[in-house]
């Protein structure tokens, strides 16, 4: 019993400390720069060490499953997952399990890749799949089926859409599959409270206050995907969010930030339908929350945080 009580305090504590880190989101601008900190008190207040947490990737690609991240165990033991991780590192891409009601789930398999009970018969593991990359940062690229069967086709096809050159062999066979576009604004959220209660707790949390934004805005999936993720990294930044496509990640997130969260993201979405920005010229979106963006590293992050609002 006594062993339990830290993580249960833990999880009990979280929403008080979150509450204080975050206060100064109240009162300060999400567009002041670390070049505005001097003069501006309140920016003193931003956490320290935010900005540059989130992992150097050349695309996010998720695995749409039937079961909500609550559901989750602790850590995957997918085939699948594992053997496609391995392949994609090699070109600068994340592999993670994702759940939305708007996301296309595969009809044949509504498993997470856990081993067959003695006695029942092996199933395929099998998934639709999105992939967001810096070669389409425009949109979505969603791939109707990725199992181990065609995992060469998928492996050559992305990596040549994501490193920018020629598409690989797969490239008509995944065509023919069904391969589709997507210029939808999707947001994320860590909800992986198998690996964390504070992602689970927290994470919950804020996609319940999305939810009823999105809502009360009129936004519906044929504009905007709310999903939510299993672990991204970074449990103590919890809440974590992700926005794609253009690949910001968001940490330290709270119920009572989401309505300016949300106004940022979607005037975010609509200047950069129309400039079409690279990641290194894009401004860091809501900085007081912004652990970094797809296609840029630390150091990189880092910079791009640092240079003086225009």
């Amino acid at each position: 019993m006594l062993t339990l009580a830290p993580a249960i305090l833990a999880c009990r504590r979280a929403p008080s400390r979150l509450i204080h880190d975050g206060h100064y989101t109240l009162v300060r601008p999400f567009s002041a720069s670390p070049a505005q900190r001097h003069s501006d008190p309140a920016a003193r207040r931003i956490p320290a060490g935010l900005a540059g947490t989130a992992p150097y990737h050349t695309a996010y690609i998720l695995l749409h499953t039937h079961l909500r991240p609550a559901g989750y165990p602790a850590r995957s033991r997918s085939p699948l997952w594992r053997a496609l991780t391995i392949r994609a590192r090699r070109w600068g891409a994340v592999v993670n399990f994702a759940w939305a009601p708007a996301l296309r789930v595969h009809p044949g398999y509504a498993g997470l890749g856990e081993r067959a009970r003695p006695g029942e018969e092996e199933e395929e593991e099998v998934y639709a799949a999105s992939v967001f990359s810096r070669a389409h940062r425009d949109r979505r690229l969603e791939i109707p089926e990725v199992s181990l069967a065609n995992l060469d086709d998928v492996d050559a096809h992305l990596r040549g859409v994501v490193l920018g050159g020629a598409p690989g062999d797969g490239h008509t066979a995944l065509r023919e599959a069904g391969e589709v576009l997507d210029r939808r604004l999707h947001v994320y959220v860590c909800t992986h409270g198998g690996r964390d209660c504070r992602c689970g707790e927290g994470g919950g949390a804020v996609v319940r206050a999305f939810e009823r934004e999105l809502a009360k805005r009129g936004i519906g999936a044929e504009d905007a995907v709310l999903g939510e993720l299993a672990h991204v990294g970074g449990h103590k930044y919890a809440a974590n969010v992700l926005v794609y496509p253009y690949g910001d990640w968001l940490g330290n997130v709270q119920e009572f930030d989401v309505p300016r969260v949300l106004d940022r993201i979607l005037d975010a979405h609509r200047e950069d339908h129309h400039a079409r920005a690279e990641a290194r010229e894009r401004p860091p979106l809501c900085p007081p929350f912004w652990r970094g963006r797809m296609g840029l590293d630390k150091d990189e992050q880092l910079a791009l945080l640092a240079r003086p609002a225009t």
